[in-house]
C-alpha cells in the first residue's frame, strides 16, 4: 500500500499552534481581532487584506504585500525553528508510521510548505527542516520520499500523478478533490475542516490511535482489501530482500527480452501477467526481467513441500525451499481436477481478486501445465484469467517465452511482452482470440530470434 502524508495540520496540529502562538502575536502588534474563528491560515482568521486595506486606505493589491510582510515577519524568526522543526507531532503518528514501514508498506510525503520550494537559502533550510522534523519525531523516511510543492494546486497534481492508495490529509479542499478521483482518503479533524463529511472515499479521525485507526480503515478500505494489503506488504518486505539476486539470475538465465516497452508500469488497475508455460522455471525467469513482485498461482503440490520449482526436483530442500518462498510471496495454490475430482479453488480465486483490486500483480499460466499435445505449440488455455481481468477491470499482460535447449548460446530464454489490453466489453470469446493472437505472434517471433541464433552460431563455427 502507498500512503501519503500531509504535514501541517495532519502530522502536526497547525490549529493549536496558530490559537497559542499566531493569535495572541497579531493582536498585540497590529490590534488585529478575529473575524474567522474556524479558518485555517492566521491571514484568513484575521481577513489581513481587509484589515490592512481599511486601516491604510490601500487597494487590494497593496493589502497583499503589507499582508505578506506581516507574516514573514511572523514566521521568519526562531517560530520558524519551532514549529517546522522542533513542533511536536499528533501522539500515536510515529507509532502508526513506524509499523506501517516495518510491515512493507510505502510511505511519501508530500506538502505545500511554500517556502520549500524557494531556489534560495530559506528554501533549503525549510526542506532539510521538514525532512529533520519527521526524523525527530522518529519517522526514518529517506530524503527521496518527501515531496514539496508551492501550493495546494500542485500538491494535488502531485499526489495523483504518485496514484496513492491511502491518503492523510486535513484540508477539505484537496480531501475533496482526491476523493472524486476516487483516492481513499483520512481527513484529520480540526477547526477548519468540521463541515467535511465521511463518504465512500472519505473517513475523519480525531487521532492516531491503534483502535481508531483500525476501526476506520476497516469501513474505507474494507476489511478483504484490508487484509490483502497486508499479506502483499508482508511479501514486499521477503521480495525486497530477495532482489539481491537479480544480477545472479540473470547471468543465468541469459533471458533475450523482446517489446521490452510493452511491459506494464505501475497502473490505476491491477495487472495479471498471463505467458504459456513450458518450464516450471518460468516464474523465475519472467520475475528476474520484470523485478516485481508478481503473485503466481501454482500447483497446490509445491506448497504442501512434493514438489520443487527447480525442474520439479524432489530434493526435500528444493521442495521444503520452494513451498516456503511460495507462501511467504503471497502465491495462489491451485488444484486441478484431474488431480483431485474434488478440487475447489475458491478461497484461492477470491484471494486473487482481492489482490487485483488493490493493483497488485498476479502471474497466471492459463495453460496450467507444462505438458502440451504432441506437434502443438500450445496446451489448452483457460479462459478463468480473462474472467479475472473482466471482474476486476485488470489489465492483461500477454507473455510469449521459448526455452533454447537446441541452440549453445549462453543464452537460456526468449522473453516476449504482448501488447497489454483490458477485457472492456469484449465476450469471453473475443477476449480469448484477441489473446491467442498475440501468443501465436509471440511464439513466431521468438522462433524467428532462435533461428537467427542457430544461424549465427553456424557462422562462427565455420569462421
Amino acid at each position: 500500500m502507498k500512503i501519503i502524508l500531509d504535514t501541517d495540520g495532519t502530522m502536526t496540529d497547525f490549529n493549536a499552534y496558530i490559537k497559542e502562538k499566531a493569535i495572541p502575536y497579531f493582536q498585540k502588534h497590529y490590534g488585529m481581532t478575529i473575524q474567522n474563528p474556524n479558518a485555517l491560515e492566521v491571514e484568513d482568521i484575521f481577513q489581513m487584506d481587509d484589515f490592512f486595506a481599511q486601516k491604510y486606505q490601500l487597494s487590494k493589491e497593496e493589502a497583499k504585500q503589507y499582508t505578506k510582510k506581516a507574516l514573514d515577519r511572523f514566521w521568519v524568526s526562531i517560530r520558524f525553528v519551532q514549529f517546522s522543526l522542533l513542533e511536536k507531532f499528533r501522539p500515536g503518528t510515529r507509532e502508526y508510521i513506524q509499523k506501517a514501514i516495518q510491515d512493507g508498506h510505502e510511505v511519501e510525503v508530500h506538502t505545500s510548505r511554500a517556502k520549500s520550494c524557494e531556489n534560495t537559502r530559506i528554501g533549503s533550510i525549510c526542506r532539510a527542516f521538514t525532512i529533520g522534523q519527521y526524523w525527530i519525531n522518529g519517522i526514518y523516511l529517506p530524503t527521496k520520499k518527501f515531496h514539496f510543492y508551492p501550493n495546494d494546486s500542485e500538491k494535488v497534481k502531485g499526489i495523483l500523478a504518485a496514484n496513492p492508495d491511502l491518503v492523510f490529509d486535513d484540508k477539505p479542499e484537496i480531501l475533496s478533490t482526491l476523493t472524486e478521483q476516487g483516492i481513499k482518503s483520512i481527513c484529520v479533524e480540526g477547526c477548519h475542516n468540521q463541515e467535511v463529511q465521511e463518504s465512500k472515499n472519505l473517513r475523519k479521525i480525531k487521532t492516531f490511535t491503534k483502535e481508531e485507526l483500525e476501526e476506520k480503515l476497516q469501513i474505507l478500505l474494507g476489511v478483504k482489501s484490508l487484509s490483502a494489503y497486508e499479506r502483499a506488504a508482508k511479501s514486499d518486505v521477503l521480495f525486497r530482500r530477495l532482489t539481491i539476486l537479480k544480477r545472479p539470475m540473470l547471468s543465468f538465465f541469459q533471458p533475450i527480452v523482446l517489446h521490452p516497452e510493452n511491459i506494464l508500469e505501475d497502473s490505476k488497475s491491477g495487472i495479471i501477467y498471463a505467458p504459456n508455460h513450458r518450464s516450471t522455471l518460468d516464474p523465475l525467469a519472467i520475475t528476474a526481467v520484470l523485478v516485481k513482485n508478481v503473485h503466481w498461482a501454482a500447483l497446490l503440490r509445491f506448497f504442501e513441500g512434493k514438489d520443487s520449482i527447480f525442474n520439479n526436483s524432489k530434493n526435500p530442500i528444493l521442495c521444503q525451499i520452494t513451498a516456503t518462498a511460495f507462501r511467504d510471496l503471497a502465491y495462489f495454490p491451485i488444484e486441478r481436477k484431474r488431480d483431485n475430482p474434488n478440487a475447489n479453488n475458491l478461497s484461492s480465486i477470491r484471494d486473487m481478486i482481492s489482490f487485483l483490486r488493490i493493483r497488485q500483480k498476479v502471474g497466471i499460466f492459463p495453460e496450467g501445465t507444462t505438458r502440451r499435445p504432441p506437434g502443438k505449440e500450445f496446451g489448452t488455455f483457460d479462459d478463468a484469467f480473462l474472467l479475472l481481468a473482466k471482474k476486476t477491470d485488470s489489465w492483461v499482460q500477454p507473455i510469449t517465452t521459448l526455452w533454447i535447449r537446441e541452440v549453445p548460446v549462453r543464452a537460456k530464454v526468449i522473453i516476449n511482452f504482448g501488447k497489454p489490453f483490458k477485457v472492456g466489453t469484449l465476450k469471453k470469446e473475443e477476449a480469448m482470440e484477441h489473446y491467442l493472437q498475440i501468443q501465436y505472434q509471440g511464439l513466431q517471433e521468438n522462433y524467428d530470434v532462435k533461428e537467427s541464433l542457430g544461424k549465427e552460431k553456424k557462422l562462427q563455427k565455420r569462421l
